[in-house]
């Protein structure tokens, strides 16, 4: 809908452009469907119709095996997470086994702090007992696993053999090759149980991401909004401009006709005037013709002999 509101407000996008947004917006459980598409396609070449029906596709098996399968992809998680939950205690005691034993060696550790940090490594044998509840963590009814109070033990136990272990090492450098060996590989299982925050961190990525394109797509809306509005008030300019040299035109015409006119008038004012001596010069033969026919009326005829002696 995004695309075709764009493509309405005169945007134009590759099929390239297009193929990458929408593989770049998929949530994170699409990832496997889109790492395939991206290898097994050329995504400069692959139509957009192509990449839809394969996303199409893919959600309507997915709904499939979500109806299909129920019952037994609850259980299956529940036993995943159980299982999770043993070994990350199982892991837990043998990083607290291995860091009692190493400070047991250094003779600056009293005996004060050894038992406060056994106190904390035995926090994971409680756990054990809360197993009969709904949570996926702790099976507690009335929470989540995101608000299960042992996920947070967990994260603060893990935290506080790290900083632990942090603040120690950095007083025996002294000590023998394989203490140091030992202290590596404890450092190394510290490390490992930070994979959840990280875990989190990725999904949390993730969901910026798509929270960038769609911030992206938002601004590039907003800019084809402003286009629009420019391309209509200069639809309107142009009109207006059409219509003004439309009446610049006209006014160039009538320009015209007025110096026509003022040449006419002219002209005729030099006729009247020709006209006037024309008249003047008729009159003046025609005073001549009668006063020659007068003097002709005047004279005696040829043939008239009376008062010459007969």
């Amino acid at each position: 809908d995004i695309i075709n509101a764009l493509k309405g407000l005169g945007s134009v996008y590759t099929n390239h452009e297009l193929v990458s947004k929408i593989l770049r917006c998929l949530p994170k459980t699409w990832e496997p469907k889109v790492t395939a598409i991206e290898e097994a396609k050329d995504l400069s070449t692959l139509p957009l119709e192509d990449l839809l029906r394969s996303l199409m596709t893919h959600e309507l098996r997915m709904n499939d095996q979500a109806k299909n399968e129920p019952k037994k992809k609850q259980i299956a998680l529940k036993a995943s997470k159980d299982e999770e939950s043993d070994e990350d205690k199982d892991e837990m005691t043998l990083l607290t086994k291995r860091i009692r034993r190493i400070l047991l060696d250094k003779k600056n550790f009293s005996k004060k702090q050894l038992k406060k940090f056994q106190s904390k490594g035995d926090l994971s044998k409680s756990d054990k007992e809360e197993k009969e509840v709904i949570c996926y963590e702790c099976n507690k009814p009335g929470h989540i696993r995101p608000d299960c109070p042992k996920l947070k033990k967990k994260k603060d136990k893990k935290k506080a053999m790290i900083a632990t272990w942090s603040d120690r090492h950095g007083c025996h450098n002294d000590d023998s090759s394989s203490d140091e060996d030992e202290n590596e590989e404890i450092a190394n299982i510290a490390f490992m149980a930070m994979e959840d925050d990280n875990e989190v961190c990725s999904s949390i990525l993730s969901y910026n991401d798509l929270q960038n394109e769609y911030n992206e797509l938002i601004d590039v809306l907003d800019d084809l909004n402003k286009y629009q509005l420019l391309k209509k008030i200069a639809k309107d300019r142009a009109k207006e401009n059409g219509e003004l040299k439309k009446y610049i035109l006209d006014i160039k015409k009538d320009e015209g006709l007025v110096k026509n006119n003022f040449a006419l008038e002219k002209e005729n004012s030099e006729l009247k005037i020709e006209i006037d001596a024309l008249r003047k010069t008729f009159s003046k033969f025609s005073d001549s013709s009668n006063k020659l026919d007068k003097l002709l009326g005047m004279q005696r005829c040829v043939f008239d002999k009376a008062g010459l002696g007969f």
